[in-house]
């Protein structure tokens, strides 16, 4: 009897530990988003999007601007505005921009915060068991239900200064999403006026207003 008593004890032990961890895990992604509304962002990024099997993989590199809600996304031919309501997509090789009102799926797209802030009550979230960092905590998104595109989200963040590191979404396909982060700035000074499209600084360009 004492034994089975101790069988149980061990296990609740575990149990309370690993709620413990789950919970200090959630606390280190709250505190990235908290740290993402309060206070401005600047970053370079790169984003690697392989195929199943690692057979085919497209690469892309630019900056990443966000102060709240709003942010400005910028790659090599293409820049993306977003004031918190309207999104200005501009292409550069065709001199046109397109206006929309984007949905929160549609954001999440171009604003990694937004994919994270979305699916953080979705989610279990947890410390990883199979990617170990000495620099990084790495965190792992389950879905709390099947979702039918989304198998779970990877998150590194620096743990000594807070920093967003890495996310990698994978699918349920087989594909992946790999976002890096380099050169991590908070607490910068970003103009209201620069996360808004001036068609003024672009001679003969094409506007398509899907609003």
């Amino acid at each position: 009897m004492y034994r089975k008593i101790g069988l149980f004890v061990l296990f609740f032990s575990f149990l309370f530990a690993k709620a413990q961890n789950n919970l200090q895990a959630e606390q280190i992604l709250s505190d990235l988003l908290n740290s993402a509304k309060t206070t401005a962002i600047k970053t370079n990024f790169k984003l690697m999007v392989s195929e199943k099997n690692d057979s085919q993989t497209q690469s892309t590199s630019g900056t990443f601007s966000l102060k709240g809600t709003k942010f400005v996304l910028e790659m090599e031919g293409m820049k993306v505005w977003f004031d918190g309501k309207t999104q200005w997509s501009y292409v550069q090789q065709n001199n046109e921009v397109s206006i929309t009102e984007p949905s929160e799926k549609e954001l999440a797209e171009t604003n990694p915060m937004s994919i994270l802030s979305g699916f953080k009550s979705k989610c279990l979230i947890r410390f990883s068991s199979k990617t170990k960092s000495e620099q990084n905590y790495c965190l792992e998104m389950i879905p709390n239900l099947k979702n039918k595109d989304l198998v779970k989200i990877e998150v590194q963040v620096n743990k000594n200064n807070g920093n967003l590191f890495l996310i990698c979404i994978y699918y349920t396909n087989g594909s992946r999403s790999t976002l890096h982060l380099t050169n991590f700035q908070k607490n910068i000074n970003i103009a209201e006026t620069n996360f808004v499209f001036n068609s003024a600084k672009h001679k003969e360009i094409t506007i398509n207003d899907l609003r």
